[in-house]
């Protein structure tokens, strides 16, 4: 498993962060998600041999919050 946080600016709500938790979330791959909407921060759990992390801010991107390592 590899860990990254990202930095996802658009986050200002908690709309916005069960959002990304629930697109996230539900890529095969991801073992967890947490996003805060204080520190914009988005913090993800996944397994590189079934997801890669450009397929994560894709996923980000396309629900409206682009987000940056």
């Amino acid at each position: 498993m590899e860990q990254v946080t990202l930095v996802a600016p658009d986050i200002s709500c908690g709309h916005c962060v069960a959002t990304v938790q629930g697109a996230v979330g539900g890529i095969e791959g991801v073992a967890s998600v947490t996003a805060d909407e204080a520190t914009k921060n988005v913090t993800v759990v996944f397994d590189p041999a079934v997801v890669q992390l450009a397929q994560i801010t894709s996923v980000m991107a396309e629900e409206g919050y682009p987000a940056a390592g």
